[in-house]
């Protein structure tokens, strides 16, 4: 995934390339998902398996391999992500 600017839209000040390659504007504070010394585990199962999945840590992440979708938890429900 990459962000273009036009011509015609300015891009963000402070814009700080990370290890992995990931830009983003420096906001002087690190947030989750680009802290540094962390491991992100995420896990896969078919999607009913995964909706009726409870009491998951918040944050929790599951690849849904027959819907290809990415579900994290927030603590009371599955929210899911797809590709396009």
């Amino acid at each position: 995934m990459s962000l273009t600017f036009t011509a015609d839209v300015l891009e963000p000040s402070n814009i700080v390339q990370l290890p992995s390659r990931f830009l983003r504007p420096a906001f002087e504070e690190l947030y989750g998902f680009d802290a540094t010394g962390l491991t992100i585990r995420a896990y896969y199962d078919t999607q009913a398996a995964i909706e009726a999945r409870t009491g998951e840590p918040v944050g929790t992440l599951y690849y849904a391999y027959d819907s290809d979708r990415l579900y994290v938890y927030d603590g009371a429900n599955w929210q899911f992500y797809t590709s396009t």
